[in-house]
């Protein structure tokens, strides 16, 4: 028995093409997909052109509340878009323990990441970034004829794709200052004439055009890294370690508290929109 998910098509340039239905035909699990392919790639193509990418609504990344030893962060619910166009929906609060997450990563890769004042709000701070991502998780087991070196007996696939979200704490290894999103978009008072050059310039399958098909990596994407995430937030988390310090000295935690960056995130703002109460007020910058 295999679990192991497709990679989903969305991620692949798609043909517009739909399943042409007839009485007598047969119809196998591919058509089925196609089908669902074919909606799916039509409405990720719209919010791709008409809306961008990064978060909708909600999202707020918070610090960790003073005198918290594990440093938590908190990620409200919210909703965002990727560079697919793929609905991301965080339905309830997460947490990352920042302080589990630090002693987990290895000396070298935090000493990539450490930056010192005036580039970050503390002397002495390693660097990291929350990106959101989509991610396919297989939901319940059903019987199933087999296709391949599998037994034909007991096969079993998943009932259902789950469209869960991902969360990632990355490392910034860049010197300063760090890469962040650019928004080459003109405002709402931009000329009739640059509006128009934005609109007629801006068709972008978000593909690179090589052979492996990935996506052109962003300034504020790391390598490694899954590149249709969105950015969320900028976390400094203040450490220890002296300037001329041998390469094999681990940072060490700091008493005050990480701060938390949620203006760099790549954001969705229609003016037209409305909402049916006021947006719940909070700082952009903790603590």
């Amino acid at each position: 028995m295999s679990t192991l998910l497709a990679t989903d098509p969305l991620a692949a340039p798609l043909r517009p093409e739909r399943v042409n239905y007839a009485t007598g035909v047969l119809l196998q699990a591919e058509d089925f997909q196609d089908e669902q392919t074919y909606h799916r790639g039509r409405l990720a193509m719209a919010l791709r052109h008409i809306a961008g990418f990064g978060t909708i609504a909600g999202l707020r990344v918070r610090a960790p509340a003073a005198g918290n030893n594990d440093l938590e962060l908190r990620i409200e619910p919210g909703v965002a878009l990727d560079r697919y166009g793929r609905l991301i929906e965080l339905g309830e609060p997460y947490c990352i323990r920042l302080a589990n997450w630090f002693a987990a990563q290895e000396t070298g890769k935090l000493r990539t990441a450490v930056h010192r004042a005036p580039n970050v709000g503390f002397p002495v701070a390693v660097v990291a970034d929350i990106f959101l991502s989509a991610k396919d998780c297989a939901r319940g087991m059903t019987p199933s004829v087999a296709s391949g070196p599998f037994d034909a007996l007991d096969a079993l696939v998943p009932a259902r794709l789950a469209e869960e979200p991902q969360l990632q704490l990355v490392l910034r290894a860049e010197a300063d200052p760090i890469p962040s999103p650019a928004n080459h978009w003109p405002d709402a008072a931009a000329s009739h004439d640059d509006r128009l050059s934005a609109v007629l310039g801006s068709w972008d399958t978000g593909l690179s055009g090589a052979g492996d098909e990935e996506l052109d990596p962003l300034a504020e994407q790391v390598a490694g890294t899954d590149l249709s995430a969105v950015l969320l937030a900028r976390v400094a988390i203040p450490v220890q370690l002296a300037a001329d310090a041998p390469s094999s000295v681990r940072p060490a935690l700091d008493a005050a508290r990480p701060s938390v960056d949620n203006r760099v995130r790549p954001f969705i703002f229609l003016p037209g929109k409305w909402s049916g109460r006021a947006p719940a007020a909070g700082a952009l910058v903790e603590p």
